[in-house]
């Protein structure tokens, strides 16, 4: 039987220019590689001139955000990506109309990580959600997590998730920190409270956090997820 031709991995980013670098990361140590030669080819557009999404979906004006994140897309395509991970959760709820931009496979890391999820946590699972106030408006993780037949539920105190957007904000600046930190523990204590199973961290900036600080409860990095779907994809095309 031939080989399966590998196909090229872009990536589209920027949102932060951080997590967008995270990803890569995670590719490459998710890829099978005995000698250089082995690993993927990835083409990145690393374009934190897209406009904030979760001010876009809460204001109503997401056209500039669906532009620019098509043009992006199609930057991709044009450099040769053969199948495409947008390194943005909340950029998910314009899915539809970054897959409409390309003609190439455009991966739904909130998908993969609902079916993660479920293999993670078990079937019926309650799943803490940490996000930015555009995903969980948008109910995207709450609706692909139900399609699972899981859970999904936001942190319950208003303030709470007020601090988290701002902390957030503060490391698509200035990277991760301690003090990142400790505002997801709060939400991460607020969840608890709820009896979830475990977390996923629907941010990519959440990931950034967690990753370095890991919480007290089992949790699923998103970031993480998409990685090993790309690898997937570009090794095997399933």
């Amino acid at each position: 039987m031939a080989a399966v031709a590998e196909k090229v991995i872009g990536i589209l980013g920027g949102m932060g220019p951080e997590s967008t670098a995270e990803l890569l990361l995670r590719i490459t140590r998710a890829t099978p590689a005995k000698v250089e030669q082995d690993h993927l080819r990835v083409v990145i557009d690393c374009n934190p001139k897209i406009p904030n999404r979760t001010e876009a979906l809460l204001s109503g004006e997401v056209e500039p955000v669906v532009a620019a994140l098509a043009d992006t897309a199609r930057n991709l395509a044009k450099a040769g990506a053969q199948v495409i991970g947008v390194a943005c959760n909340t950029a998910h709820a314009f899915l539809g109309e970054v897959r409409a931009a390309v003609k190439v496979p455009v991966l739904d890391m909130v998908e993969e990580a609902a079916r993660a999820a479920r293999a993670r946590f078990g079937d019926g699972a309650v799943v803490g959600l940490l996000a930015t106030d555009g995903t969980l408006r948008t109910r995207l993780f709450h609706e692909a997590l139900d399609r699972e037949g899981l859970v999904g539920i936001a942190p319950p105190t208003a303030g709470v998730q007020h601090a988290v957007m701002d902390a957030l904000d503060a490391v698509k600046l200035h990277g991760p920190s301690e003090e990142a930190y400790r505002v997801l523990a709060l939400a991460v204590r607020d969840l608890a409270a709820q009896d979830v199973t475990g977390l996923i961290a629907g941010c990519t900036e959440v990931s950034l956090v967690l990753a370095r600080y890991p919480p007290e409860l089992p949790w699923l990095d998103s970031v993480q997820v998409l990685a090993e779907a790309l690898v997937r994809e570009a090794r095997h095309g399933r």
